[in-house]
């Protein structure tokens, strides 16, 4: 039931915006959720996409429920449309940043490599760049997200 309730949840706040993605904190109720408003629980962003709903794509890549997908679909249908994923978006789809950061690339390329051929491919290319450069020594997130997202795609594809 919770599980049922939360992916129902996520799927609407998902429908929400045309982009499809989730922000970082909603708040929800028995019924229905909604994004909080800025500074709510801890930044400006918080009702953003950004570095807590970075991990969304990594959590329902390997679901066969129906709401985990169409969740997931409508997020990386949003993602494999941008010139560069970068580190946070707004959610109608603006850019936060111009930069890239493996905390959003390696959930993104943990899910795409679990759902190939339906469309996103191109963010299988684009988003390996994680796997290129060494791991940061600074930036335990990245670090932690890279290593999970190559852990679970190596599993995936028999790498070993």
């Amino acid at each position: 039931m919770i599980k049922n309730t939360m992916l129902k949840r996520l799927n609407q706040l998902s429908h929400q915006h045309k982009s499809g993605i989730v922000p970082d904190f909603a708040w929800v109720s028995k019924n229905s959720a909604k994004p909080v408003k800025p500074n709510a629980v801890a930044t400006k962003y918080d009702g953003d996409f950004l570095a807590n709903a970075c991990r969304v794509p990594m959590m329902l890549a390997q679901s066969d429920d129906p709401l985990a997908k169409n969740t997931l679909k409508r997020m990386m249908k949003f993602f494999s449309k941008q010139n560069t994923l970068t580190a946070g978006f707004t959610l109608k789809g603006k850019p936060l940043n111009k930069y890239q950061s493996a905390s959003f690339s390696a959930p993104v390329f943990n899910a795409v490599s679990f759902n190939r051929n339906q469309g996103f491919d191109n963010l299988f290319m684009s988003q390996q760049y994680i796997f290129a450069r060494p791991l940061p020594t600074k930036n335990y997130y990245d670090a932690a997200l890279t290593t999970m997202a190559a852990l679970e795609v190596e599993k995936n594809l028999n790498f070993s």
